[in-house]
């Protein structure tokens, strides 16, 4: 990804809300009403939102007309990013991908003794060659970790899909709390509730009837 597309993604996904919007609508697609309702926030200020980022192109949306009112913005993710960070003294790595380039290699080693070995060296020459022979090793090993993190991002996509086959039957607030499980692996109805700002009863019924459904 060339660094001014990464800078512009960055900069809409800096603000929180739409960082809570983004992982909303990972889940499935909404309406700016539905949106607002499930997150506790204002209409205007999700459609607003909504709004900066379709004009960056991550988010599109498409008119649906309604049974019981006018037409309204259904809206869904446009894009599959990976985005990663590295910082440090004497480091600052940072990357974004397109997850449909498709991975390749894996298996990442351990450079350690290397590295002990670089640093006993006595003379600044066999030392910074060494240094130097390290440094691109573990550049390359990590692009291949990487990749390998972007195949099971991949994975990871293709399970939610099938799950979200499946989530699109149920009723809204089950609909809810089970992504909420298979994302956070959180059961507990407390938990839940506070996420969802869900009644911790309704939560405790609709965890019973999942795991009779799917979990038992």
């Amino acid at each position: 990804m060339e660094q001014k597309e990464l800078d512009s993604i960055l900069q809409v996904i800096e603000n929180p809300v739409r960082r809570r919007i983004i992982k909303r609508l990972s889940r499935e697609p909404g309406y700016a009403l539905q949106l607002s309702k499930e997150l506790g926030l204002g209409q205007p200020l999700v459609a607003k939102h909504l709004a900066i980022m379709e004009g960056a192109g991550l988010v599109t949306s498409s008119m649906e007309s309604s049974s019981t009112g006018p037409h309204r913005k259904r809206y869904s993710l446009a894009r599959s990013i990976s985005i990663t960070m590295d910082l440090a003294p004497n480091t600052f790595i940072e990357r974004g991908i397109a997850l449909d380039q498709g991975p390749e290699g894996r298996s990442p080693s351990q450079l350690r003794d290397r590295m002990r070995t670089a640093i006993d060296q006595r003379d600044d020459g066999d030392k910074l060659a060494r240094l130097s022979e390290i440094l691109q090793e573990v550049d390359s090993k990590m692009r291949e970790v990487e990749k390998e993190r972007l195949e099971l991002l991949a994975i990871r996509d293709q399970a939610m899909q099938e799950a979200a086959a499946i989530a699109v039957k149920l009723e809204l607030d089950k609909r809810r709390v089970l992504f909420h499980i298979l994302d956070e692996h959180d059961k507990t109805a407390e938990g839940i509730s506070e996420s969802l700002n869900l009644r911790e009863a309704a939560v405790r019924t609709i965890l019973e009837e999942l795991e009779k459904e799917f979990f038992s």
